[in-house]
């Protein structure tokens, strides 16, 4: 959309009508879109590669990007195409063992070859440079594993990061530092760093290392294989388990009722469950592993047992619910029913005991004292 320009100078752009503002929004989508599907055809795409001839995933990554974002290839010279071109008449026809090889071809004719380079012309010169172009389309690039030419091309990327990093923390003044390792034992490269002095000085002074060392110890940890999850599974101890499952049931329950708008601290009570939980704020936990009550994940078994209930609540198939006015009245009564029935649906409440007062135990005691006194008198 073309700019206007107001009186004061400032470059300002035409507003935007409705239809305008979304045809932009649309072609952003579609870019958007394109782009995505783009990434995911390459990754799929690097999948099959790997899976069907054997190879390994970053294996296969490293074949497709390589040459075309770590280094730029070279351009096309007129006199090499040139060349290229008369060396190539000249073994027309010749054995493999016959021909002639390009340094000798040069220095037996290097002032013919200078003069008939002179004479080209830009058209003949730009036919040599396509002939070039051409071939380099063509070639077919044998894929192998070359960690010597993995190695020469992150050198060449980092030393170009470093001439870019340097000029940058030069002109703005920024400080840090990064660190690149190899990512497998069969790659040659070396640990590549860079560290401004204030960031140097801080792995020095606050982590107590040496960068080239901290350096060596990020390698040995990715090519021990130390950063893959660990496999193995660690018997955690039984309470552990349970009081993860208590922790998980008291926090669903605390954040169904906060939905409810309760504003209480409400704890949840395995023994009376029915009736202070489920009658009195209309949640109940479904999806209960066992069969019988809801009970204490003490009370439940083992370890298997504890490990099938924390399993059930991470899955969320044993997960509170919000019961309705309707499903809520029928609970209530199909308790009454089961209690009317014998069974202990709503536990009877402890009886105080109520204790001594300590003030009647002082009383008599001191008047027995008083009255032994006396006596002895």
């Amino acid at each position: 959309m073309a700019r206007t320009t107001t009186l004061h100078g400032k470059r300002v752009r035409p507003k935007l009508s409705s239809g305008q503002k979304e045809e932009r929004r649309t072609r952003q989508m579609k870019l958007a879109s394109d782009i995505a599907s783009a990434r995911g055809a390459y990754a799929q795409e690097a999948r099959d590669i790997a899976q069907t001839h054997g190879r390994s995933l970053k294996w296969t990554r490293v074949q497709l990007l390589m040459g075309q974002n770590l280094r730029d290839r070279r351009r096309i010279n007129s006199w090499n195409a040139f060349i290229r071109a008369k060396l190539r008449e000249v073994n027309a026809g010749r054995d493999r063992g016959d021909r002639v090889k390009l340094t000798q071809f040069v220095a037996q004719n290097k002032d013919d070859l200078l003069v008939a380079y002179k004479n080209l012309t830009p058209a003949q010169q730009e036919a040599y440079n396509a002939e070039v172009q051409v071939a380099r389309d063509t070639k077919v690039v044998i894929a192998c594993s070359n960690p010597k030419a993995v190695s020469h091309t992150v050198s060449a990327a980092f030393a170009n990061m470093d001439r870019e990093w340097t000029a940058l923390c030069a002109q703005t003044g920024l400080e840090g530092f990064y660190i690149a390792v190899r990512g497998t034992v069969e790659d040659l490269s070396e640990p590549k760093v860079f560290f401004t002095q204030k960031a140097e000085n801080f792995v020095r002074t606050v982590l107590d290392i040496e960068p080239r060392r901290l350096a060596l110890c990020l390698e040995s940890w990715v090519v021990s294989g130390l950063d893959m999850p660990n496999t193995t599974k660690y018997q955690r101890p039984l309470n552990k388990l349970i009081s993860e499952c208590r922790a998980l049931i008291q926090e669903e329950l605390d954040y169904l009722l906060t939905k409810k708008k309760v504003s209480t601290n409400v704890k949840m009570n395995y023994t009376n469950y029915e009736h202070q939980i489920v009658e009195r704020y209309g949640v109940m936990l479904t999806g209960w592993p066992f069969s019988g009550a809801v009970r204490n994940p003490s009370k439940i078994g083992g370890r298997a047992e504890v490990e099938k209930l924390l399993d059930a609540l991470n899955s969320e198939t044993c997960k509170w619910v919000r019961l309705t006015d309707e499903e809520l009245r029928a609970r209530v009564i199909h308790n009454k029913e089961r209690q009317a029935r014998g069974e202990t649906v709503y536990q009877p409440r402890r009886t105080r005991t109520i204790k001594a007062s300590t003030t009647h135990v002082r009383t008599s005691s001191v008047c027995s004292a008083t009255s032994a006194d006396s006596n002895s008198d």
